[in-house]
């Protein structure tokens, strides 16, 4: 009888414990958006910026040029659609675009920083012009980790592999 209990104790502290990860890996964003179709939406937690440095992110991957002038249009991104369609598929094409938006409503720019109590109030929003990707910071909070967001960003204009895509998160 002790055997049984032990064994269902452990097979329950194992299925909660694969379960924990999807459950946290849900930001309000995230539940926001997953339920689109043409966009695949994903979370992503503790996604290393640099050694020291993780974040949260929500990747919006479109599965059509519809998608992407959704997400364009959707984001308040003021892109228009022949600069959208000049980017999409050309891959030597690594530009991307970044916002401060407020972290309760990604859909509405920032503004400028004025303060260090500003950090605590921002999401930082990436378009990457050649796949139509939307990829949000998370977890800003300090200066610190606002210099740490835009150097990996400044890195990936000039290696584009480093972003998150959804070939890697897929494998």
């Amino acid at each position: 009888m002790k055997n049984r209990i032990y064994i269902y104790a452990i097979l329950l502290m194992t299925i909660a414990a694969t379960m924990a990860p999807k459950a946290m890996c849900q930001t309000e964003l995230y539940k926001q958006y997953k339920h689109l179709t043409d966009v695949k939406v994903i979370c992503i937690m503790k996604f290393p910026i640099n050694d020291t440095t993780t974040t949260s992110l929500t990747l919006f991957v479109p599965k059509t040029k519809e998608a992407v002038y959704y997400l364009v249009e959707e984001f308040n991104l003021g892109i228009e659609k022949d600069i959208i369609d000049e980017g999409l598929g050309n891959e030597e094409n690594n530009f991307l675009k970044t916002y401060n938006v407020r972290k309760d409503d990604v859909r509405e720019k920032f503004g400028s920083i004025s303060s260090l109590d500003d950090y605590k109030s921002i999401s930082r929003l990436l378009y990457r012009y050649s796949t139509g990707l939307v990829l949000v910071f998370h977890d800003i909070e300090t200066k610190e980790r606002s210099m740490a967001i835009t150097s990996f960003i400044n890195k990936s204009t000039k290696n584009p592999k480093i972003l998150p895509n959804i070939e890697q998160i897929l494998k």
